[in-house]
């Protein structure tokens, strides 16, 4: 990898501008258009966009082994963290931040994988009720541990890469 400074600023990686740099003058670009755009707003923005996507990828990247993506280990952690596991897709779609469509077809893989159950509420035989599995609900103190202490592990490994990671790897 081979990083330099280029003229004006531009960070270049591997011989290449990166993505913020090119966010940057784009948006100097309409400042001098429009000269009250909030061009410092709009590159925060931005940026925190991309570090949401950058922390997803990781994150997808860490539990692929396991055989989960992204926002199936998201649906499952909001059931777990649900008391008996148990929720309504409804409530899902709101603390997962998914649609309803979406919601079916990660609750169809789950139930397929056999680590969910749906079933018709009792009360309102209308409503469809998802069930973290047993097995997952009586996860075992030791492996709680190991498991939080990968999260952490995570976590600092996402808030402690160096800018010129993140600028490499920007798309």
């Amino acid at each position: 990898m081979s990083i330099q400074l280029g003229s004006g600023g531009a960070i270049h990686v591997n011989n290449r501008i990166s993505q913020f740099d090119l966010m940057e003058a784009n948006l100097r670009e309409l400042s001098a258009r429009i000269p009250d755009v909030p061009s410092t707003g709009i590159l925060l923005c931005r940026l925190i966009m991309h570090l949401g996507r950058e922390m997803a990828a990781t994150l997808e990247h860490e539990i692929r082994p396991f055989g989960l993506a992204e926002v199936e280990f998201r649906v499952l952690t909001t059931l777990f963290s649900q008391p008996e596991g148990v929720a309504h897709p409804s409530d899902l779609c709101t603390r997962a931040s998914q649609s309803p469509a979406n919601l079916s077809r990660i609750s169809d893989a789950l139930v397929s994988r056999d680590l969910i159950t749906r079933v018709a509420s009792v009360h309102d035989r209308r409503r469809m009720v998802l069930r973290i599995q047993d097995m997952l609900m009586s996860f075992p103190q030791t492996e709680q541990r190991e498991f939080v202490a990968q999260l952490k592990r995570l976590v600092l490994q996402l808030c402690e890469k160096p800018p010129q990671e993140v600028a490499e790897r920007a798309p």
